[in-house]
């Protein structure tokens, strides 16, 4: 299996993670099983198959909607912002340490937006 972070795992993890490749378990899923080994995989699997909501309409299989990476690194990054806010800093300041702490360049306005009063999660 191709990963950027190769674990080594024990006979038994390894014997048990060839097995689900050997069913038939996705790719993607096969590299989240190797990532965070199989004991916490089966956990992660108990959970979804225990929620209807997740299953395919004829039940043989799960279907999973989960936001990209992207959405949570933006919701990271606005409330770094309104953090920043909260503390007094001007949008000149809020705008410098965004892109020298998390090198992004975001608008003007849009810090303008999370600074607006009653707006950020860090008002009192």
């Amino acid at each position: 299996m191709a990963d950027s972070a190769v674990r080594q795992f024990d006979a038994r993890e390894a014997a048990m993670l060839d097995e689900l490749d050997a069913m038939g378990v996705s790719r993607v899923m096969l590299q989240v099983a190797h990532a965070i080994g199989f004991e916490n995989f089966m956990a992660m699997w108990r959970i979804l198959d225990a929620a209807h909501e997740t299953w395919t309409d004829n039940e043989s299989g799960l279907q999973l909607r989960m936001q990209r990476l992207a959405a949570y690194k933006r919701y990271q990054r606005n409330r770094f912002i309104e953090a920043m806010a909260a503390m007094g800093m001007s949008q000149p300041e809020i705008s410098r340490a965004v892109q020298r702490d998390l090198g992004e360049k975001v608008s003007d306005r849009h810090i303008w937006r999370l600074m607006a009063p009653g707006r950020g999660k860090f008002q009192e």
